[in-house]
């Protein structure tokens, strides 16, 4: 059965003031065992299938030379079956590559970049605690452009201080590269980390939820009519540009996790490794799987599933998949959130707006006519 591979690589320069990945600052000698421990990991998995995507995610895993790259690329190849067509993705903080890495890189056999402008503005780019700058951005979209014809940008809105007009600017300087595909994400605050402090004690303000939908709206608008699929509630792409590598996750296709923190999903079971960086070297060192938790789905968790993930994207579910729910569409429906057409229920531009509450009435609806006709 095809499948995807994603590796985890946890380290960055300095965390961001938002993030809540699991990721610790740079050290040489702990990356070294960490790599260890990852081909180690690599090599005492089993999996009989076609490897169709490989994603390189972090942290910050343009932090790796392109030999150490390449490396993982190989074990890869070596341990299963690396389609010739495969999608090879690796994340790109701009702040640390140069022209040669870029060009490295493509050697090393990545064929995607993904690249983490968030924004254009000097001053959102500070206050997000990022590395880079948006000179940084503006050579690495320029290098990439030239050595890669696959590659992603992601924006982030609702930034403390972000203006819809600002926003509308770092988009346009964005998109006059011609990405292929540009991933676009509203800033949250989560609990723990250095922003969710900052907005609690009043030292920080997000933007107002009408700024923050006139901004995804503007999006939105501006990617649609430039030619850009909205093929997913974050995610816009070129045709034949989607990412295949998230399609398989919601499309809930078969994949393996390497690394700290990494999921996979194999045989109908989701797996999941331990956060801790040191422990995950310590249980690959002594019996080759860091796996703490194991959760064969039931059927009732499949079906959640396939409503969760299948309504992110533009093609929606199978409507004979929430026939249950039958009222509840039209309901929608009528509020303009979701359309039926033939045979799938999928979210409008309006439902996507509004697809936390569009799901979770679904889910509600599908399940009680369940539990009612059980």
């Amino acid at each position: 059965m095809p499948a995807s591979v994603y590796i985890h690589f946890p380290f960055c320069l300095r965390k961001c003031v938002y993030c809540d990945f699991c990721s610790v600052v740079y050290d040489e000698d702990l990356k070294k065992r960490y790599l260890g421990a990852l081909l180690k990991e690599m090599e005492t998995t089993p999996y009989a299938g076609s490897i169709e995507t490989l994603y390189i995610g972090g942290g910050t895993p343009s932090l790796l030379a392109p030999s150490e790259a390449e490396a993982l690329i190989n074990k890869i190849e070596q341990k299963y079956t690396l389609a010739s067509h495969a999608e090879v993705s690796l994340e790109v903080n701009p702040g640390t590559v140069d022209l040669q890495k870029v060009k490295a890189l493509r050697s090393a056999g990545i064929n995607r970049l993904s690249i983490g402008v968030q924004s254009m503005d000097p001053a959102e780019l500070k206050l997000l605690g990022r590395v880079h700058d948006d000179v940084d951005s503006r050579n690495v979209l320029e290098w990439t452009g030239r050595y890669f014809d696959n590659f992603s940008v992601d924006i982030i809105y609702g930034i403390p201080g972000q203006e819809v007009s600002g926003l509308k600017e770092s988009l346009e300087e964005v998109l006059s590269y011609s990405p292929p595909h540009v991933s676009a994400y509203e800033l949250t605050a989560e609990e723990g980390t250095p922003l969710y402090r900052m907005l609690s004690e009043g030292r920080l303000r997000l933007p107002d939820d009408d700024d923050k939908i006139a901004m995804y709206e503007l999006l939105s608008d501006i990617l649609v009519k430039k030619g850009y699929l909205h093929y997913e509630i974050s995610n816009y792409s070129r045709r034949g540009r989607q990412c295949r590598h998230n399609m398989n996750y919601w499309l809930r296709g078969e994949y393996l996790g390497f690394g700290a923190a990494a999921h996979a999903f194999v045989g109908n079971t989701r797996m999941r490794n331990t956060a801790e960086i040191p422990e995950y070297i310590r249980m690959i060192e002594l019996n080759g799987s860091a796996v703490i938790e194991e959760l064969p789905l039931t059927s009732a968790d499949k079906d959640r599933e396939e409503i969760f993930l299948g309504l992110r994207t533009e093609t929606g579910i199978r409507a004979d998949k929430v026939y249950g729910a039958r009222d509840r569409i039209r309901l929608l429906a009528e509020e303009g959130l979701v359309l039926e057409k033939d045979g799938f229920v999928r979210l409008t531009e309006k439902g996507m707006l509004l697809s936390n509450r569009v799901i979770v009435e679904m889910i509600d609806a599908a399940e009680n006519e369940a539990a009612g006709s059980g």
